[in-house]
Parts: C-alpha cells; sequence; structure tokens
C-alpha cells in the first residue's frame, strides 16, 4: 500500500461526523459494519433516494486501510470487482479525504466493471455547540412514542416522496425503542403530525456528541417554519457542552440550520455508483 502526505489525517470533524453516521445506521439495522472508505448497500425499495433503507442494506466490511498515525492508504486496487462479485450493486464511495488521483481511479474501475457513477456529490457537514446558543422549546411538540409511530411515518414519508411505509415504520419501531439512543419527536397541527425529528445521541461512546439523523416537514405545512420549531425544540433539551452535527445539501436548508446557531465546518465529497441494470 502507497500512503498519502500527512495532510490526510483525518479532521475532528469528519472523524466525529463519520463516526455519529455510521453508528446512528448500526443501531438500526440489522448487522452492519462500519468502515471508512465507502458505505457499501443495496437497496431493493427507493433505489433513487442516496441513502435509502438502512433496515435492508447489505453491507459489506471494505475497510479503506490506516496506518497508526491515521494516514490514509491507497484502496485495493481491484475494489470494484470485489463489490460487485459479492453482489452489491450500489454503492456511495466517500471521496472527502482521498487524493483526487486515487480517487478518479477507483471510479473509473466501477466504471469499467459495469456501474454508472455520479461524482462530484457535496454534503456540507454542519455543526452547533449546545453551549453558545439559547434555543426555545415549542408547546406543539413532544417526544414521540409507538403510539406516534404511524403518524411520525406518514410525514416522513410524504416529506421525502417515499411510496413504502413499511421499513419506516420498522426503523422507527426500532427507534423509539433505543430512548437513551434516539430521541424523536413530533409536531402537531390539528391532531395531524406536520414535522418531525430524530436526534441521535451516542452517549454509551461519547457523552458530549449527538447528530441530526433525519428531519422533515409535511409538504402540505411547509414555509410556516415548522422545521425550525422542532430542531429548536430537539436542540433545547440537549445538555449544555453537547456538539451536534447534521449534513445539509440545499442552501435553504443551509440557510435555516445557521439561524439555529450551526456553521458549516467541513464539505463531505462522495460519488454514487449504482449498476444500470437497477
Amino acid at each position: 500500500m502507497v500512503h498519502h502526505a500527512r495532510s490526510s489525517i483525518l479532521p475532528k470533524w469528519y472523524a466525529e461526523a463519520k463516526f455519529l453516521q455510521s453508528e446512528s445506521m448500526r443501531m438500526v439495522s440489522d448487522a452492519t459494519d462500519n468502515f471508512i472508505f465507502g458505505r457499501i448497500f443495496r437497496t431493493p425499495t427507493n433505489q433513487e433516494h442516496r441513502d435509502g433503507n438502512h433496515l435492508r442494506m447489505s453491507f459489506c466490511h471494505l475497510e479503506f486501510p490506516w496506518d497508526c498515525s491515521g494516514v490514509l492508504a491507497d484502496p485495493p486496487c481491484d475494489i470494484a470487482r470485489i463489490v460487485r462479485d459479492i453482489g452489491v450493486n450500489r454503492c456511495t464511495v466517500d471521496c472527502t479525504l482521498v487524493n483526487g488521483r486515487v480517487a478518479d481511479s477507483v471510479l473509473s474501475g466501477f466504471e469499467k466493471t459495469g456501474f454508472v457513477c455520479e461524482r462530484n456529490l457535496e454534503d456540507y457537514v454542519m455543526c452547533l455547540d449546545t453551549t453558545t446558543v439559547t434555543l426555545t422549546e415549542s408547546q406543539r411538540v413532544r417526544r414521540a412514542t409507538e403510539e406516534d409511530i404511524a403518524g411520525v411515518a406518514s410525514c416522513n414519508a410524504r416529506s421525502f416522496g417515499y411510496t413504502d411505509m413499511s421499513w419506516l415504520v420498522e426503523k422507527l419501531l426500532r427507534q423509539l425503542r433505543q430512548p437513551d439512543s434516539f430521541r424523536v419527536y413530533a409536531l402537531y397541527i390539528r391532531e395531524r403530525v406536520a414535522a418531525f425529528a430524530v436526534i441521535y445521541t451516542p452517549w454509551e461512546k461519547s457523552k458530549d456528541l449527538a447528530f441530526v439523523q433525519v428531519m422533515g416537514t409535511d409538504p402540505e405545512f411547509r414555509r410556516q417554519g415548522l422545521a425550525y420549531e422542532v430542531l429548536a425544540h430537539a436542540v433545547a433539551l440537549l445538555p449544555k457542552g453537547v456538539r451536534v452535527y447534521l449534513e445539509a445539501v440545499d442552501p435553504a436548508a443551509i440557510a435555516l440550520y445557521e439561524k439555529l446557531g450551526f456553521a458549516v465546518v467541513g464539505k463531505a465529497m462522495s460519488a454514487e455508483c449504482w449498476l444500470p441494470s437497477l
């Protein structure tokens, strides 16, 4: 393996954000392995959604190698063939810290193996320190219980255009049954869930981190400040001194999060690769 320069040592924001993202998936999945190079999975439903159905992913342990000081090493030259041979038809390749030449070589390998690759996808990683903000709780938001599953799952489906709700219900049930790790909030209007947020709190492993795993607003109730209201409520209930991470793409969403006190701390780069048979 050829090692990159020391500039490839993991930045703090990247290490913390990737830890939160992978752990929040692992906690509601049947069997997953964490690895740094990419999230390799198959999604039987909602294939068009980049992060798809976490409950039904087919994960592989393809660890991107690091040396003892945290310096990135080159991936296996035949990784695309390995992915295809084990039956994975879709994967997200994390290119954030990879040398451009290496990333291009890996993605070219996927293309030569029959994959279609969408390159240069950007996600802005944002962070808020609860010590620096004072946000207000809302009387319209409550901590969800199993009685709220149907309403929250339906709001989630409407927010993101899902047609299959079964996996959303199953995922939400797993989150609600781990209340120390997941805080699910629902904002009700006229006895209907109009907005929701799911906060992952990995406090058995790290008491000063939290992650906004997902949040959404029913299209019927958009442009009423509900996303701000439900997330402000969720963050207001976190202890002081917690760093809260989230990922955003849309400029309007970034502006919303900035109003809450989040700031962009890094930019994650990735590529989406899939077999056209999907």
